[in-house]
């Protein structure tokens, strides 16, 4: 490097540290990444151009490396670094500087606030979340990848409406936008951006502390209570590591069950409230169940696969990959031609990269897993090793027998493992049961029911992946099991019992959650399950700042925290966080209050809309209704501020002492004491609902006349309600 440009580097890292380290573990194109490989380890890698290149540590020169002739990429493996602490680099060949962070040693004792199990979407969701409330917090990964299948392969994210997206999956997706210079939308991404963007989200948080390439081993036990668990590190290290709130957060659930939280695994049977239950057999086109659908319960799991990243090089040859184990060329020969696959009609990401899942005939190998819920280590390996043979017979099917020798695994990705994923997409496994077991009906008439304990949305249609292998392309189905049910599947609210496992205290569970075998289908994806994660982090937060126990906290107040980084718990098409009153529309909307779809929020509210939305209110609270003075011919008139005023008044002094307040004062000029709705709006006021909450404010004036709109009235109604909700 240039000595001024070595200069120029130095003060950066002098003048303005906070700047070098907010960057991200890799460079805007990749050719320049680094990975945390132990408490005292960080490995650099950068592509080299057949040329030598010098690395820098923190502005200081660690010398000049050779090209690697065996790879695009060269690298360079840093020890004995700090534990816990951040560098920043800097390489000749390639632009821009990118940070890394080492992970903490493993103690032999230590005690947290929160424990989290796995760094999956919904457990660095519960760390982030827990640690930005002011907790503590232990984050414990199997490997050295933050995020979850989001950084493992799932680059194109399951969001089935991008207008779904919300809370932290949209700060991380707003975070992906950015990167990418892109405006809003379906959030879509490279494995690598995804791990550094998830690591940059939780590196901000000080009080999180990491601990990779480590497995929680056992459940540590006082009665019926999880207090915390040990942990084993790659080094062979053992920990004891304590905490007030466990959350697991793996897709096995391994520390649930082992504490004796109750769990499933497999398929229920058919029944009135679950009517693709069972052995099924699907068209997915017709959206109808086939001949010799049984609906018998089983114990089996949907396939599960690598999320394999492939790159089209062009007129450049890829990497050609061996033959793996058992490949036969039969297995995939029905599979689509390579424009017509799920892979390049769905899949495709940015820099000429897809997404590898297509199913059947591609990387799915239905029928060898359904033992891994509960199979040891070694049996799960020897069914990882299945699937990484299975997903690389698919690359050589393609790259040999079809002629694509342009396609091949991405050699930007996965550094740190041959380019291929770390990570095995376990679809399903355990499901622990909670509070609240979510039933295929409830989701398919979820318009139908209205949730006061909501912590989130789930809007992807309820699907399997294929149980069994499919042999005969000219079916229907696409193999036993498999189903999308895109026909009766509608946006969902979230109970938080789904995330409160049964008989254990101190234990959230927020990847394995509760549900059956089709239920689950809405929640397994990364939004929803990083909606859980926020849930949790509050709920935790809530738990240990109120010492109460998790299943007695009161989820109005999880939904008072997320909605106030922009969550939803309930959903409309109008409705977003840019929206005027946003918070008490969609908190009033999950309880069923003025909901409809559209919102219409500057609509004005009729007599009918008032009177059923505070008959609702009232019955809330536990009383009956008491609206029922409609002026006759006026149901759908707009009813005037003054009006509400005086019919919310009415209804809240039927529950609430702390309304039947007399009052002598004159707030406002256009209220006179005379007034019919004077007594209704001091009141208010005396509430702290006051006009300037309402459009067309004018100080001084309520405008009692005027019609009042609809998010006006929703943001009344919450306020009223406010007190009751959060006891």
């Amino acid at each position: 490097m240039m000595k001024t440009q070595m200069i120029v580097l130095t003060l950066m890292l002098a003048v303005c540290a906070s700047c070098v380290y907010a960057a991200l573990s890799t460079n805007v194109d990749g050719s320049f990444q680094a990975i945390a490989q132990g408490p005292n380890c960080i490995e650099l890698y950068w592509r080299h151009n057949d040329r030598p290149a010098e690395l820098f540590v923190d502005g200081r020169s660690l010398g000049e490396f050779p090209p690697n002739p065996k790879h695009s990429f060269a690298s360079k493996k840093l020890n004995d670094l700090k534990p816990n602490t951040t560098y920043a680099f800097k390489c000749s060949a390639a632009e821009g500087s990118i940070t890394e962070q080492t992970w903490a040693d493993l103690p032999e004792k230590a005690a947290y606030d929160v424990l989290v199990i796995g760094g999956t979407a919904s457990g660095v969701a519960a760390a982030i979340t827990a640690a930005r409330a002011g907790l503590n917090v232990a984050l414990v990964e199997t490997t050295n990848r933050l995020g979850g299948m989001s950084s493992n392969g799932l680059g194109a994210a399951d969001t089935a409406n991008p207008l779904y997206v919300n809370g932290m999956f949209r700060e991380f997706g707003e975070r992906i936008w950015q990167y990418y210079d892109l405006p809003p939308g379906r959030v879509k991404f490279e494995p690598r951006v995804a791990n550094a963007i998830i690591k940059s989200m939780v590196y901000e948080q000080p009080a999180i502390t990491i601990f990779m390439k480590a497995d929680a081993v056992s459940p540590i036990m006082a009665g019926n209570r999880i207090t915390g668990a040990e942990i084993w590190d790659q080094s062979g290290k053992r920990g004891l590591l304590y905490a007030a709130v466990i959350v697991d957060a793996t897709d096995t659930a391994d520390i649930a069950a082992a504490a004796g939280a109750p769990w499933r695994a497999g398929r229920e049977a058919r029944s009135e409230a679950e009517p693709h239950a069972g052995v099924i057999y699907y068209d997915d086109r017709a959206q109808e169940i086939l001949p010799g659908s049984t609906g018998e319960a089983d114990s089996k799991m949907q396939s599960y696969s690598y999320l394999m990243i492939w790159k089209d090089y062009g007129d450049k040859e890829a990497t050609l990959i061996s033959k793996p184990n058992g490949y036969s060329a039969d297995t995939f020969a029905p599979s689509p031609e390579w424009k017509q696959t799920w892979n390049v009609t769905s899949g495709a990401l940015q820099n000429k990269k897809y997404e590898i899942n297509t199913h059947p005939f591609g990387g799915d190998w239905p029928g060898i897993n359904h033992d891994y819920p509960t199979a040891t280590h070694q049996r799960r390996k020897e069914i990882d090793d299945l699937n990484r043979d299975r997903g690389l017979g698919y690359l050589y099917f393609m790259q040999n027998e079809r002629g694509h020798k342009n396609l091949g695994l991405a050699d930007d990705e996965f550094l740190d493992n041959d380019n291929f994923p770390h990570g095995l997409y376990v679809r399903e496994a355990r499901r622990v049961m909670g509070e609240h077991i979510l039933a295929e009906n409830e989701v398919t008439f979820a318009r139908d029911i209205h949730r006061v304990n909501s912590i989130g949305i789930a809007g992807y249609p309820m699907d399997s992946h294929a149980m069994e292998d499919l042999k005969d392309p000219t079916r229907k189905d696409k193999g036993e099991g498999e189903m999308f049910l895109s026909k009766v599947t509608t946006w969902s609210q979230i109970p938080y019992g789904v995330i409160v496992p049964q008989k254990i205290e101190g234990l959230l569970v927020t990847t394995a959650v509760s549900a059956t075998h089709v239920a689950y289908g809405t929640l397994r994806m990364e939004p929803v399950r990083m909606s859980c994660g926020q849930a949790a982090g509050f709920a935790a937060y809530y738990a240990i700042t109120r010492n109460i126990r998790l299943r007695d906290v009161n989820a109005s107040w999880i939904q008072d925290k997320i909605l106030s980084q922009n969550a939803y718990i309930s959903w409309n098409s109008d409705i977003t966080p840019k929206v005027r009153h946003f918070k008490a529309i969609n908190f009033m909307g999950a309880r069923g209050v003025l909901q409809q779809e559209p919102y219409n929020p500057d609509e004005a509210l009729t007599y009918k809309q008032a009177a059923g939305a505070l008959n609702t209110l009232i019955a809330l609270e536990g009383e009956t209704a008491v609206v029922d003075s409609i002026p006759p011919g006026q149901a759908d008139a707009a009813i005037s501020r003054g009006e509400f005023a005086s019919w919310l008044v009415e209804a809240k002094t039927k529950t609430d002492p702390a309304w039947q307040v007399t009052v002598s004062g004159q707030s406002y000029d256009d209220v006179p004491k005379d007034s019919a709705y004077y007594k209704a709006v001091e009141i208010l006021r005396a509430h702290r609902i006051t006009s300037a909450l309402f459009s067309n404010y004018e100080p001084g004036k309520f405008q009692p006349y005027e019609p009042i709109n609809r998010g006006d009235a929703a943001q009344a109604m919450y306020l009223a309600h406010r007190a009751s909700a959060m006891k």
